[in-house]
């Protein structure tokens, strides 16, 4: 029988989080399941044996990868993952964990990966291919992309398109493209809907918007959505952020091409709950 490798991305700089990843190193190592980490962490928490090996060089050997923290150490791990096709279970051990699917006082709920009593749930992902510059520039997101005013601007004048038709001219903070899974992050603060995970959508949210008819828009992930910035030779006022990150700024020149994603992200359920129920636990209880 073929031993199954797990691959533990732990985030070691949240409190208690290295004693946490060595009590579920245990409980895996009883389950028959052979771990490994990255070898940057080596000696910094303990636990039965593990492999401490480079990602890069073993993540095609694993069957599936195991997060112990946040939605945050989720969300980075999903962009070193998602290139390999490999299913990820997120255990919280941060605040609110609305991407993990199990808690730390749930850890029995592991010996459900030996029972077969799991889902493998598809999340769709977005794809932003930045054009207008010598080389085109392509970043992933679980949650979404944002293209918002810099640190000097006040606001910003932005031209968005579906299928090469304009649709809205707006003058606003910015604007949010997500993926259901993003709708319960930036874009509900900004005012969004929440959408359920298993729908397949691109959701464009205004950000205090400077008028009072813009509105969320939800489109069929088969469009292709493009903005453009109306802000001339100024790359210090419009920033193009993937899940929270800046990652440039962006000119009148600048076309950033939003389309869904090729991969999808698969997340290993173990607890069974419907998305109602993770919304009530999630979010609503602790409101």
């Amino acid at each position: 029988m073929k031993e199954t490798r797990v691959f533990l991305i732990p985030n070691l700089d949240k409190a208690g989080s290295a004693g946490y990843t060595a009590q579920i190193v245990n409980k895996l190592i009883s389950l028959g399941f052979r771990c490994f980490a990255d070898d940057y962490n080596r000696g910094k928490f303990g636990g039965g044996e593990i492999g401490f090996e480079p990602f890069d060089q073993v993540i095609g050997q694993m069957d599936m990868v195991v997060t112990i923290g946040g939605d945050g150490t989720i969300i980075r791990s999903c962009k070193r993952v998602m290139a390999h096709g490999k299913p990820m279970l997120g255990i919280n051990c941060g605040r609110l964990g609305f991407l993990a699917d199990i808690e730390l006082n749930q850890l029995e709920l592991l010996d459900r990966l030996v029972s077969g009593e799991y889902s493998i749930q598809p999340r769709m992902m977005l794809r932003a291919a930045v054009r207008g510059r010598e080389r085109e520039q392509v970043f992933y997101a679980l949650n979404d992309f944002s293209v918002t005013k810099g640190e000097f601007a006040k606001l910003v004048d932005l031209e968005v398109y579906c299928n090469q038709k304009m649709i809205m001219d707006y003058r606003a903070d910015g604007v949010i493209f997500s993926t259901p899974t993003g709708s319960t992050g930036y874009a509900m603060s900004a005012g969004g809907p929440i959408i359920d995970i298993g729908m397949d959508t691109i959701e464009l949210t205004p950000i205090c918007p400077h008028s009072l008819f813009s509105r969320t828009i939800l489109f069929s992930p088969s469009n292709v959505l493009e903005v453009h910035s109306k802000e001339v030779n100024n790359s210090a006022n419009v920033v193009l952020s993937v899940d929270g990150e800046r990652v440039m700024n962006l000119t009148s020149r600048d076309i950033v091409e939003v389309t869904r994603a090729d991969k999808t992200m698969d997340f290993i359920t173990l607890t069974r709950n419907n998305f109602c129920d993770m919304l009530n636990t999630k979010m609503l209880e602790r409101g």
